[in-house]
């Protein structure tokens, strides 16, 4: 479906904002506000990297992941016109992954202890991740690249002497294991040949090289290991799912967190890691994630670290990079994140066509293999999933991409929030009756130009959804809340739920909704900024759709949910998208954080100027999993905004004016500008309708000067009357000033 979006008049003068035709720009001039493109699609049709990247050079798609070396060397030197390549350290790792179900030879430390001693990582480094370019085998739990003040260096020491490159070792550890005899050079599990399975991905030639290596270094020690080829959903299934029927396999995580003891519990959550647990380790990762101070949290984790080291429930074989490359040709802004990066290298999301916006099709290609289960805010785990959830839905604030590693909550860039503030330690009874001893509160205030697509504003209230529905301490049993009864417990374990978000939050003791625009969150963690952190960053869910429309019981096996969303870009799909391998969204020409600089248009003061608006608000069509657009009748004013008006600070400048409407949908104001000094003003427009619904408009108006003019009374001479030379001077140095005022305005955060 090809959802009706408002004709907007596109004023030429994008070139005033800086950098605007910039090919690549650096995390610095990051801009923090969308959309800029006029749709994004994401491709899952490449069965193979090879395709993936021949498509890339030839313009097919816009970006794509770079897995070879040949790649980057062709695409660099032979494409370097075309394709640009990034390369950013990630935080990111790869693994081999054991079952533990006790039957298997695997469950065992000595058996793990084998494997690890088998496996040189310089020429894992060399061989399977193409000499560095894709990352390195840094065998521990964090690396100390990417995390450096959390790495603890009594690993390095456990590791070089039980767990590094030594074949004679491997051949002890091996013996150890209970049931294991070696006769004549020939190994037996339980009197029967020692036979080990490696499941790979069938279409990941780093894969594919890994388990090359394995089998060859198995062979060392006269053991068959036979490689499987299958696919990610079946790998990823194995490893996952009880009673874990595998043996060893390989996946990786990626889009980490800077605070490593807020993902490190992936480690001992059984559907994680094959099955493995271990209660000690889990409780020292909840007490550094709740520590009281930055400092002790990282001391806590450093533990945690040891401890896992020497349980080994993974072998690390990879902290990888991110490589990617982009086509230039037509194309403007990418942002490179060259200095580290949360999942990709180079980010397009201030990505437009060159001298436009809001036009063009920006092409994202993913592998088939790694099309995600289903596209449902309420519990997809998938990161690909999450890369079209991330254009739909916001949080109430960001990291900044010039600083990716940093937990310090007042380093945030607001989004949805327009402020916070952190009051700790506090000691008081909270209104459920409750003590709340050396706690924090968190008190969040939201913009209130934000509006879900179907008109209804984004408010505290849906904040409070979101953090309960995503944060019940714990994650167990069954819990009911908003008339939505949830069994964490068994969709843990079944691995329905995203664990980046779910149960990240185990210290929320209460919170209390203030007004539409205002919450206080309670918090038992006594100062930690971990929480606070994971909390301002996850995205604000829709309260009504997920068990308004379909019933509890099946929101888990759901291709979609109503994408009822409020971002920067709105869903353009339907039920035929996961057939199609193809998913499409388009602009929010409404998003609260639009640059109203995109519309800028220029009239003279005293001149009057029109401005029409076209609002559209949308229903989710369960029939066919797609938006159907709706004009909006109701009553609609506008205003002007100083936005860049000298000696006048930033703010409404101009009453609200009654919009007339042209038909439904479309709405006009005339402005007088007679009087209104000189400069750049934002215009917002608002129409009301319904019960409570909203929605907003934006637009720029640059107004200039009268030019002055002087009359030169008549003299006896014949000289000829003519303006003084110095006052069309004056006149240029006024428009110059103008210009230059209009290419240095710094965008606001609402």
């Amino acid at each position: 479906m090809e959802a009706a979006l408002p004709l907007l008049s596109l004023a030429t003068p994008v070139s005033v904002i800086p950098n605007f035709n910039t090919p690549i720009l650096k995390p610095c001039q990051a801009r923090y506000t969308q959309p800029w493109v006029g749709k994004i699609t994401f491709v899952y049709t490449y069965t193979s990297p090879t395709a993936e990247f021949e498509a890339l050079i030839q313009g097919k798609v816009d970006t794509a992941g770079i897995s070879e070396k040949s790649e980057y060397t062709c695409a660099s030197c032979k494409y370097k016109n075309c394709v640009y390549v990034g390369i950013a350290p990630v935080r990111s790792f790869g693994q081999i992954v054991f079952s533990f179900n006790s039957s298997y030879i695997t469950s065992y430390r000595c058996f793990r202890y084998a494997v690890s001693s088998l496996i040189c990582p310089t020429n894992i480094t060399d061989y399977v991740w193409c000499d560095g370019l894709l990352g390195q085998d840094i065998p521990y739990f964090v690396s100390p690249k990417v995390y450096a003040p959390w790495f603890n260096p009594e690993v390095v020491t456990w590791y070089e002497e039980h767990e590094s490159y030594n074949i004679t070792r491997a051949v002890i550890c091996l013996s150890k294991v209970p049931g294991v005899t070696h006769v004549n050079c020939k190994w037996y599990y339980h009197g029967k040949p020692l036979v080990l399975t490696f499941l790979y991905c069938e279409d990941s030639p780093c894969q594919q090289r890994l388990a090359q290596y394995l089998k060859s270094q198995f062979a060392l020690i006269n053991i068959t290991l036979c490689t499987e080829a299958t696919t990610f959903a079946t790998q990823i299934g194995a490893a996952t799912t009880p009673p874990f029927v595998f043996n060893m396999t390989t996946f990786g995580w990626i889009n980490l967190c800077p605070a490593v003891s807020s993902w490190f519990v992936i480690y001992t959550t059984p559907c994680d890691t094959g099955g493995f647990y271990n209660a000690t380790i889990t409780n020292l990762i909840h007490e550094a994630d709740s520590a009281p101070t930055v400092a002790e949290d990282i001391n806590l984790t450093k533990q945690a670290e040891l401890d896992l080291q020497y349980c080994l429930p993974y072998i690390i074989i990879n902290w990888a990079n991110a490589v990617q490359g982009v086509w230039l040709p037509g194309w403007a802004n990418y942002l490179y994140l060259c200095k580290g990066t949360q999942n990709i290298a180079i980010q397009y999301c201030y990505v437009h066509p060159v001298n436009e916006t809001l036009t063009g099709d920006f092409i994202v290609s993913n592998l088939c293999s790694s099309l995600m289960r289903h596209l449902n805010l309420y519990s997809s785990a998938s990161f690909y999933a999450y890369q079209i959830f991330g254009q739909l839905y916001e949080s109430p604030a960001e990291y900044p991409f010039d600083n990716l590693t940093d937990i310090n909550p007042a380093d945030l860039v607001p989004l949805l929030a327009s402020k916070w503030c952190i009051q700790k330690p506090v000691t008081e009874t909270l209104p459920n009756g409750k003590e709340l001893v050396n706690g924090t509160v968190l008190t969040v205030y939201f913009v209130k130009n934000a509006t879900f697509i179907n008109g209804y504003p984004v408010t505290a209230c849906d904040y409070n959804f979101t953090i309960w529905y995503l944060d019940i301490p714990g994650m167990l049993g069954t819990n009911t809340f908003c008339g939505l009864t949830i069994n964490y417990t068994y969709l843990k374990c079944h691995g329905e739920i995203n664990g980046d978000y779910f149960g990240t939050i185990t210290c929320l003791v209460y919170s209390q909704v203030v007004c539409p625009y205002e919450i206080k969150i309670y918090l038992n963690d006594t100062e930690s900024v971990v929480p606070v952190d994971d909390i301002l960053t996850d995205p604000v869910l829709y309260e009504y759709q997920c068990y308004n429309h379909i019933k509890p019981c099946n929101i888990y096996n759901c291709k979609f949910t109503p994408l009822i969303s409020y971002g920067p870009y709105i869903w353009d799909g339907s039920s035929a998208s996961f057939t199609n391998k193809c998913f499409t969204i388009i602009y929010n020409p409404h998003y609260f954080r639009i640059c109203p600089l995109i519309f800028l248009n220029t009239t003279k003061e005293g001149t009057p100027y029109t401005y029409t608006a076209t609002f559209y608000c949308y229903t989710w069509c369960s029939s066919n999993d797609s938006l159907v657009p709706h004009p909006v009748v109701g009553s609609a004013t506008a205003w002007l905004v100083a936005l860049d008006v000298p000696g006048v600070k930033y703010g409404p400048y101009t009453t609200p004016i009654p919009m007339t409407m042209k038909a439904p949908g479309v709405y006009t104001v005339t402005f007088n500008t007679t009087g209104l000094p000189a400069g750049v003003y934002e215009i917002v427009a608002k129409v009301t309708w319904g019960n409570g619904k909203e929605e907003f408009d934006y637009g720029s108006l640059n107004i200039t000067p009268v030019p002055v003019t002087t009359t030169v009374p008549p003299t006896t001479t014949t000289h000829v009357s003519t303006t003084p030379v110095a006052l069309y001077i004056g006149i240029g140095i006024v428009i110059i000033v103008i210009i230059a005022a209009i290419a240095f305005v710094i965008i606001r955060r609402r």
